[in-house]
């Protein structure tokens, strides 16, 4: 039983160690307040992974039927979700690099406003097309 916790409690370890250090930017000249860090990193990660979700809707098996066609399809769109400039995942991660390098919190709202609005057109523009699919 030791053996199947000792992974959880390193990591929950981890975590709270991480959580009692003092942010600061990345050249330790500027402290950075946890809790605002803390939402717009949250912010950040919700607009990549509701781009992800995009993707994920609109190359699934419903669309898509093989998956020699969905999984580099997949691909493709994640890694354009992170690369192409004006997309919100890119532009969320870039705000989260600015904020450290000058030590403040930008937070990403209209990135996670933009991963939102297009997770949505995606998943009803799946759920529209399924039945006409199969």
């Amino acid at each position: 039983m030791t053996r199947l916790h000792a992974p959880g409690r390193r990591a929950l370890d981890g975590t709270d160690a991480r959580v009692r250090l003092d942010p600061v930017s990345s050249d330790h000249q500027v402290r950075v307040p946890k809790v605002p860090a803390a939402g717009a990193g949250l912010l950040a990660m919700l607009a990549c992974a509701l781009l992800g979700a995009a993707a994920g809707a609109v190359t699934s098996r419903p669309l898509l039927h093989t998956p020699g066609r969905s999984v580099p399809a997949l691909m493709l769109a994640v890694i354009l979700a992170l690369v192409l400039a004006g997309s919100p995942a890119r532009e969320a991660l870039m705000d989260m690099v600015t904020g450290s390098q000058d030590g403040t919190v930008r937070t990403p709202l209209l990135p996670f406003a933009a991963g939102a609005a297009i997770a949505l057109v995606a998943t009803v523009l799946a759920c529209a097309l399924a039945p006409r699919r199969d």
